[in-house]
């Protein structure tokens, strides 16, 4: 509603009249006072009231702070399972961590019993 309001004051002044309008709304008094207007404004609607409302917006808004705190948690782990979809997905399996560790315990049990040629010499020291 307030930038609806912003961009309609906007529309009817000329380009040269814009950095006057706008560069007293940028200042920290100006910001201060919006901000106290604000507060005053939501204790009228929801405090004064008596309104469940606030309980909400504190819940609410505490699901969404604890969303974008784990969010980038889960943006890795996402990227782990779509890098293993696409290994499987182009047929490479030895980029799927499952099958990477079948492999080395097929040849670590292949060397047990004596045949350590299949396996690179850097690996396993003789």
């Amino acid at each position: 509603m307030a930038l609806r309001n912003f961009v309609n004051e906007i529309r009817g002044l000329k380009v040269k009249e814009l950095p006057n309008y706008i560069k007293p709304k940028l200042s920290l008094d100006y910001i201060k006072n919006s901000f106290n207007r604000g507060l005053d404004n939501y204790y009228t609607k929801y405090i004064e009231t008596s309104s469940p409302d606030p309980l909400y917006h504190v819940c609410f808004g505490g699901m969404v702070l604890s969303y974008l705190v784990n969010l980038p948690e889960e943006r890795r782990h996402y990227e782990h399972l779509e890098h293993e979809r696409l290994a499987k997905a182009h047929g490479s399996w030895l980029l799927s961590s499952r099958w990477s560790a079948c492999i080395i315990i097929l040849f670590e049990n292949l060397k047990n019993q004596g045949l350590t040629m299949l396996w690179p010499s850097m690996y396993f020291s003789a």
